[in-house]
């Protein structure tokens, strides 16, 4: 399958991040999807993590197919998407692109997923964009992932607004991520996960994000996703494990602590005293967008240990 003709030649152009990690079943199709998208233009820029099952081949053939270039390999393992989606934000070179967007290795884009991000951060006047996904199965299931809920003041140092392979950003506030990124890259290694991160520092910088209620890509589960859907019993309880480890109090503290969030509630996470907990509960409304989730994290305020290794 070729890539269509004049796919590439017209549009704004979008730089398409690609973070890959023993991804050959699935990168090809991926590839083929980011070549399709209509009304722009599409380079995309990948970095692999010491691969051993033929994706940098793959990666080497598709140079000559398409407008991808690969990043050359540090010598060592990054050891996560977010490390490698560090490295892509760092190093890529602007170009003349005007967008740029994030991409797992394994999902399915639909043809209009940047056409549509852009026209919504123009119409919105917005600087991040976001969006559902329909998340799907090797049996044939599909569930909507639905992550647009209003957003709350303090949402972005709780969690992030849905997959980072949806993300979206103008030229101008990828520059800020890049140099920021380039300033901080050793200090937020160990942070979770780059999504989250890339969420916080957009909103706490006073700038709009756009949660689009449209998927606009399939999502992949299979056994091999770092992250996947956060849906079930199973997922549940290692969310639960999460909290009672400190784990979640952590992330939330370097999360802030990395774009420089000094609000109230953060000292509240960071004491933790009963009293603190009780101010945080009744506040709880603002730290999430979903009712259930902000009983759910209710409970795990309640629970989750003040100092923990």
């Amino acid at each position: 399958m070729e890539i269509p003709v004049g796919q590439t030649t017209s549009g704004p152009h979008v730089r398409v991040l690609l973070a890959t990690f023993n991804g050959a079943p699935w990168l090809d199709e991926q590839l083929h999807s980011i070549f399709a998208q209509q009304g722009v233009r599409i380079s995309v820029v990948a970095s692999d993590d010491s691969s051993s099952d033929g994706t940098p081949e793959l990666l080497q053939a598709w140079i000559g197919r398409g407008a991808l270039t690969v990043l050359p390999s540090t010598g060592a393992r990054f050891g996560s998407a977010h490390r490698n989606f560090l490295r892509l934000i760092r190093d890529t070179e602007l170009g003349d692109a005007a967008f740029f967007a994030l991409s797992d290795q394994d999902d399915i884009w639909l043809p209009q997923k940047l056409s549509r991000g852009i026209e919504c951060l123009g119409k919105l006047s917005a600087q991040g964009y976001s969006s559902n996904v329909t998340a799907f199965w090797p049996d044939g299931t599909r569930h909507l992932i639905d992550k647009a809920q209003p957003q709350r003041r303090f949402d972005q140092l709780f969690g992030s607004p849905g997959p980072g392979c949806t993300f979206v950003f103008p030229r101008s506030v990828f520059q800020q991520l890049q140099q920021w990124v380039t300033q901080n890259f050793d200090r937020i290694q160990g942070i979770w996960v780059h999504d989250w991160l890339i969420y916080a520092f957009v909103r706490c910088r006073g700038m709009r994000w756009y949660i689009d209620d449209q998927p606009n890509m399939l999502y992949r589960q299979h056994g091999r996703n770092e992250i996947g859907v956060n849906a079930g019993w199973r997922a549940a309880l290692s969310r639960l494990r999460h909290v009672r480890t400190g784990a979640y109090r952590r992330d939330i503290l370097a999360i802030a602590d990395s774009v420089g969030e000094t609000a109230g509630v953060v000292q509240l996470v960071r004491r933790l005293s009963v009293l603190d907990r009780l101010r945080l509960v009744l506040q709880v409304r603002h730290f999430r967008r979903r009712l259930i989730d902000c009983v759910i994290l209710a409970f795990f305020i309640m629970v989750m240990p003040r100092e923990r290794g």
